[in-house]
């Protein structure tokens, strides 16, 4: 089974409602680098610090429909 990127999260707390959703609808995960950048605090590195939630290929459709909304641009006030 292939994993595949579908989102990195910008922030601790949008990773754990994405991660909330994506167990909410059954949708098997892993995230990539998950507590890597906890252990070893230093210069912003996407490669070293992005979380990207690995979701199987056969499920990756459905996760970026579910996780569509972190996409949308903010109200406008």
């Amino acid at each position: 089974m292939d994993f595949i990127p579908v989102v990195t999260p910008r922030s601790e707390s949008e990773l754990a409602v994405m991660v909330s959703l994506l167990e909410a609808h059954g949708i098997p995960y892993f995230v990539q680098n998950r507590g890597f950048g906890g252990l070893y605090p230093g210069i912003g590195l996407s490669l070293l610090n992005d979380r990207p939630i690995m979701v199987p290929e056969d499920y990756a459709r459905q996760a970026r429909e579910l996780l569509a909304v972190f996409d949308a641009a903010p109200p406008q006030t």
